[in-house]
Formats: structure tokens, C-alpha cells, sequence
């Protein structure tokens, strides 16, 4: 279980702290982008969801965002975030997969009409030379949408973070773990317990603090958890080139 919950923060934080900053969107992609682009003709024919994970993320400006996932219950290569058009001002919608097969991201967009992509490579997991030290601690279970959900504090100079995941969920973050490798996981992690969170575990709560930076305090909810069929296809979309 302690390394579950290194895993899950370390992926949390990794997620969802760039949310903070006044343009999430561009700060994700900056963050993950690696160097060199590719044609789409790495794509599927499309991206297929049959779930959507709604969840509420407010951070220390109380500035209440929304972040929708879309997962694939049949497959673990790839996961999908829905921006709102809150988010975008109206202007539009933006979806962006997340393909660990590939480690690229695509961004979909409807903009004034039109229908955009663009697509980029993911930076590769390195090492880490600094292991951080972290302490944890169990702290209970609560029921968020009608699931048993267990609770786990982790703590190091930097962070405070309270998760909470369910393993009944329907579906989980599997897709999400397939971007962890050996390269990035704690000294003494056990490959085995990254397969358990792979089958199992769906975030449903987490309560960060930033020691050093509060700005960068943030909270994620869980609103809801439906079935709902979304399908992206590679040929509704012209695709451009990353201006970045």
C-alpha cells in the first residue's frame, strides 16, 4: 500500500499542479512536450471512450476548474482530458488524448467552426539522482459517490497531500500508469504493485499543499462517473503543426 501511494502522488502532482498556473492548458503541454514532432499518421483511425470522470479542481485562488476525463474501459494506451469551454472563454472545445503507446499527445480542437489538431511528442521518464523522502500515513476511508474510498497522507519538505482512490470503480486509471515506468518510480518499488494499480485504483479525492508556494495549493474533487460514449476520428480534423 505505501508504494501504491508513492505512485499515485507522485502522478497527482505531476497532473495536477501546473493547473495552478493562469493558462492551465498551455502549461500542460509545455510540461510534457518532448523535442521533435510527428505525423499523424501514428494515429488510430480514432480515439474511442466509453466512460466520462468529471472532476472540480479549485485552487488557492478558490478559482473552481473543470477537468473531464475520458477513458477507455478496453484499453490502457491512451486517456483523454476534455477542457470546458468555461475554461476556453466560450471560444471553442478542446479535447487532448494522452497515447502512452506512442508517448504522444493530441490536442483536438473545434475552434469558429473549424476542426484542429495538433499533435507533439512526450518527454521520456529519467531518473532521478535525489530520492525524495517521503512519510505517510493512513488516514481513514470515506464514501465519494457511492464508492468506499480509502485515504493515504503523504508528507516531504516540499508537499502535504491527502489522496483518496476506490478500487471498486467501474473503470480506473490504467492509462494513466502506463506513462510510469522503472525509471521514475521510488528506490525499492516493486513492479508487481504498479500492475494492482493499473487494474484497480481511480482517484477520486486529493488535498495538496504546497509548503513553500501556497499559490500552488489546489483541490481535486470527483463530481461524477457515467457512461458516455465519445469518439475522436483522425479524419474529421486537420491537422497543423505545434506553435509552441
Amino acid at each position: 500500500m505505501k508504494t501504491k501511494t508513492i505512485i499515485l502522488i507522485t502522478l497527482c502532482l505531476c497532473l495536477f499542479i501546473p493547473l495552478n498556473a493562469q493558462d492551465p492548458t498551455k502549461k500542460i503541454m509545455q510540461g510534457l512536450m518532448g523535442k521533435g514532432k510527428i505525423d499523424d499518421s501514428k494515429l488510430p483511425k480514432a480515439y474511442e471512450f466509453d466512460w466520462e470522470y468529471k472532476t472540480e479542481i479549485i485552487t488557492e485562488k478558490n478559482d473552481p476548474m473543470q477537468m473531464n476525463y475520458l477513458i477507455n474501459s478496453n484499453s490502457k494506451d491512451y486517456f483523454g482530458m476534455h477542457v470546458s469551454s468555461k475554461e476556453l472563454k466560450g471560444q471553442g472545445t478542446m479535447r487532448i488524448v494522452m497515447d502512452a503507446k506512442e508517448q504522444i499527445m493530441i490536442m483536438f480542437m473545434v475552434m469558429n467552426g473549424q476542426n484542429m489538431a495538433q499533435i507533439t511528442k512526450l518527454k521520456g521518464g529519467e531518473a532521478s539522482k535525489n530520492e525524495p523522502k517521503f512519510s505517510f500515513k493512513e488516514i481513514g476511508t470515506k464514501t465519494i459517490l457511492g464508492y468506499t474510498c480509502y485515504g493515504m497522507q503523504i508528507e516531504n519538505a516540499d508537499y502535504k497531500t491527502d489522496v483518496y482512490f476506490t478500487l471498486d470503480a467501474p473503470v480506473n486509471f490504467s492509462a494513466f500508469f502506463a506513462f510510469a515506468n522503472n525509471k521514475n518510480s521510488p528506490k525499492g518499488f516493486d513492479p508487481a504493485l504498479l500492475k494492482v494499480l493499473e487494474e484497480d485504483a481511480l482517484l477520486m479525492e486529493i488535498t495538496a499543499i504546497y509548503k513553500k508556494k501556497s499559490k500552488q495549493n489546489f483541490t481535486m474533487t470527483a463530481l461524477s462517473l457515467e457512461e458516455k460514449k465519445t469518439e475522436l476520428k483522425k479524419a474529421d480534423y486537420q491537422f497543423m503543426s505545434m506553435g509552441f
